[in-house]
Order: C-alpha cells, then structure tokens, then sequence
C-alpha cells in the first residue's frame, strides 16, 4: 500500500527535478558562452567596447589590452562589416560613455585620431559620440570614408 501512495509523489517530484537540472544545465553554458544563443565571453578590449561593456573594457586594459591597436571582432558583436576595429573604433558602436572611458584614460591623445573618430561615429549615426567628440569644434568629414576604411580593413583578412 505504501508503494502506491508514493508513486504519485514522485510522478509530481521528477518532473521538477528534471526541470530544475535542466535550467542548471543551461544557465552553466550560458555563463561559460556553449549555447547557440550566446555571444560567450569578451575575447579582447575592441569586442567588449564594441558591445558597450564598460566592466570589461577596464578589465582588459587592466590585463594590458590596447584599444589603439587592431583586434578580431566577431560578426556579431557589430556589424558582419567590421571585424577587424581598433579598440577606439568598436567604442563608437559601444557608446559615449566608452568612448568618454577610453578617453579619460588618454587613449585619444591626438587630433588625427579625434578626427578619424569622430568621422566614424557621423558615419554610424552615433550622434551622441560625435557631441562629445566635438566639444572643441566639428571637422570636415567625407561621408562614408572612415566607416569604409574600418570596413575596407575587415575585409583584408
């Protein structure tokens, strides 16, 4: 008799087990980057300023990543165009607070580089990073030219 009154405890209990492993399972993928969905973790400073992760971009140049060279970028993080930014380039897709971050940290320490960002950020539609670059006065850009060097440089693989 015993036996019977168990099994529809554990008819309710397994399926809540199972349940429940398998949300563990999924959730310790997730964090570790495995699954389909899952872009994984920042592989260096230009993907996580590029995905606008402000945590990140001061982790890695804490572990001596520098955003003023070139670095991989996977597809997704911005565009399929552009896989191959410097980390100050993939900051305009990030934001003004990276771009602002990289700066206060004196990353963007001439005009030339100022300029060449600013002409991205017109050319992406990144108008709060064009502001912010700009406070001392707006340069001539040719439309498309900075944006098609970035994007030049992707395809040079």
């Amino acid at each position: 008799m015993s036996r019977r009154a168990a099994l529809p405890g554990i008819a309710v209990v397994v399926p809540a087990l199972f349940a429940t492993v398998a949300v563990l399972v999924f959730a310790v993928r997730e964090l570790s980057g495995t699954t389909p969905l899952s872009n994984g973790p920042m592989r260096n400073v230009a993907e996580a300023a590029g995905a606008g992760q402000s945590s990140e971009v001061l982790r890695l140049l804490r572990d001596g990543d520098d955003p003023r060279r070139f670095w991989p970028v996977r597809p997704e993080i911005i565009s399929s165009y552009v896989t191959r930014p410097t980390g100050l380039e993939a900051a305009i897709w990030g934001g003004r607070n990276i771009v602002e971050l990289l700066d206060q940290r004196g990353f963007i320490a001439d005009d030339g580089t100022r300029v060449h960002l600013t002409c991205l950020a017109k050319d992406a539609g990144k108008t709060e990073v064009v502001e912010y670059l700009t406070a001392s006065g707006a340069p001539s850009c040719e439309t498309g030219a900075a944006f098609a060097s970035v994007k030049d440089r992707s395809l040079q693989r």
